[in-house]
């Protein structure tokens, strides 16, 4: 038994190693960006800890005002220590993502062996499910940028592991309610996900709290006084709980709308009215569309060959999840349905299904960043998938294969993502701010145009800029754009103009002035710097007048 032990922790610590050299390799330089959400949330700890306040001026905000949205606060709570001691840098940005991205996959593991504790290979499941969740190019991207999702998965994935525990020690069973009321404060979607995984735990484990309710009296008080905060926040601005939700919610886009009219108009003229209505009501259409975003995530091209077509959550010509993780993927759910407790069954696949609730209720359909949760499952059932090879020379091959699959992830993220795709994480800003900084001095005022990227913010993070000076000096009408993005319009001798009129500006430049403007809206040749991608392609220019 004690062999067994040590093997088991052998091959754990090996796991934990190579999961943190992928996570912290090259971290402040791959992706080789940082992204504008990263940049605002680095910026908005830097501000907190100068200040107290965030950029726009308030006092320890629950939730974060950012570009039109509000983002919860938490990684940015997070980012302020390492802030505090590294200094504003990308490495400071990103780290909590990092460090958390490995510590969940230790947890993944103990959560395992808790969850499976009547199950014989319980073990070989939980070291396959935390090597499955350590390579996942899923988690990695995610782990390897500050964009909340892995930060909230560590925290979620905790307090159902508490939960467990909590079974038999009511300890427990306080801080996994405290942690799922900290976890509020995480990403959106755990503010629909966490609630319906409570409730999925209480049914699940309803025998023990009808044979003892009031042990779910000082963890429910926990939980109200953790999301007190942010139910304050909340009667202050609707926002502040959903952010913008609502602008991307299936029941805000007009496709739903627009397809009623259609088929109605094409009944229209055979038929009364009140009978049209009835077989092209919105109700039946909003779920058909609903269900059509929920099976969306288990599209097979996205999740093992195009991935997320979005930026910035996009790996060159790589899915979410490795190619032969489809076989055994369906393999393993099989096991989990078959082969696996009523309790754990019944766990993973009310997991799976309520965390593709949030992205489902959204037109932006397959995304990998709001169904973040569903790794939980898919890992384990993919581990679980494996877990029934037992001929060496099946598994030489599939290691072979799986070999081959790791590798091409890591040249396409590692090498290509920076190389040939740079502009998904709106690289050249940095390179901007820097030189913009070695000659600002001779100049009156300096325009950059605000184009891509929220070019604001850059400024602010790369100077290290005074956020108690930026407070007083923001300009801002938190005005949104078409899009609800609010933008800034200028501090102290910068200024960001949204729609800047290149041709006007050359008619009637601004004296003594800097105009930085992106490659794609000039064709002049009268720059005296450019701002070049990795490639070479031309990103800004600088003119002087």
């Amino acid at each position: 038994m004690e062999f067994f032990k040590r093997k088991r922790f052998t091959f754990i610590f090996l796991i934990l190693i190579f999961a943190a050299i992928i996570r912290f390799y090259r971290l402040d330089t791959i992706p080789g960006s940082l992204y504008t959400d990263e940049a605002n949330q680095g910026y908005n700890a830097f501000s907190l800890l100068q200040t107290g306040k965030d950029e726009h001026g308030f006092f320890s905000p629950v939730s974060l005002r950012s570009f039109g949205d509000w983002k919860p606060p938490l990684q940015t709570w997070l980012m302020m220590p390492f802030i505090k001691f590294i200094g504003l840098t990308e490495i400071a940005v990103r780290l909590p993502s990092a460090i958390l991205g490995v510590a969940s996959v230790y947890l993944l593991y103990l959560f395992i062996i808790i969850l499976l504790s009547d199950f014989k290979y319980r073990f070989r499941i939980a070291l396959l499910s935390a090597w499955s969740l350590a390579v996942s190019p899923w988690h990695i991207l995610e782990s390897r940028s500050a964009m909340l999702v892995a930060v909230a998965i560590f925290f979620l994935l905790l307090a159902v592991y508490l939960f467990i525990k909590g079974i038999r020690n009511k300890i427990y069973l306080i801080l996994s309610f405290f942690t799922f009321g900290f976890s509020l404060y995480a990403y959106y979607g755990l503010r629909v996900v966490a609630p319906l995984l409570i409730l999925q735990l209480l049914v699940l484990y309803r025998q023990r709290f009808l044979q003892k309710p009031h042990h779910l009296f000082l963890p429910l008080v926990v939980l109200v006084l953790s999301v007190l905060p942010l139910i304050a926040g909340f009667t202050r601005n609707r926002d502040v709980l959903f952010g913008r939700a609502r602008t991307v919610s299936v029941f805000y886009d007009r496709g739903v709308k627009l397809k009623q009219w259609e088929l109605m108009t094409q009944d229209g003229l055979e038929a009364p009215s009140i009978f049209v209505r009835f077989y092209h009501n919105k109700a039946y259409l909003y779920l058909r569309q609903i269900s059509a975003n929920f099976l969306s995530h288990f599209d097979g091209r996205y999740l093992f060959l195009k991935g997320d077509t979005v930026q910035p959550f996009q790996i060159p010509n790589t899915g979410i999840m490795y190619l032969p993780d489809g076989l055994f993927l369906i393999i393993g759910g099989v096991f989990v349905l078959t082969g696996f407790g009523q309790l754990p069954k019944k766990m993973l696949i009310g997991w799976l299904i309520i965390s593709l609730i949030p992205a489902a209720l959204t037109f932006m359909v397959p995304t990998s960043n709001r169904t973040f949760n569903a790794l939980v499952p898919f890992m384990v059932m993919t581990a679980a998938g494996l877990s029934v090879l037992r001929n060496k020379r099946a598994i030489f091959v599939i290691s072979l294969v799986y070999m081959a699959a790791t590798g091409y992830f890591f040249r396409q993220y590692f090498i290509n993502l920076n190389s040939y795709h740079s502009d998904w994480w709106n690289y050249g800003w940095r390179e901007v701010v820097m030189q913009t900084a070695k000659i600002s001095s001779k100049y009156d005022n300096i325009i950059v145009a605000d184009i891509n990227g929220m070019p604001y913010i850059y400024y602010l993070f790369y100077n290290r800029y005074d956020p108690g000076k930026y407070q007083t000096e923001a300009i801002r009408t938190y005005t949104a754009d078409q899009f609800g993005f609010e933008h800034v319009e200028g501090f102290d001798k910068f200024l960001f103009p949204n729609q800047l009129d290149w041709p006007q500006v050359k008619r009637s430049p601004l004296k003594n002035t800097l105009y930085i403007v992106p490659a794609s809206l000039t064709a002049d040749t009268g720059f005296f710097y450019e701002v070049k991608d990795p490639q070479g392609l031309a990103l800004f220019r600088f003119y002087e007048f």
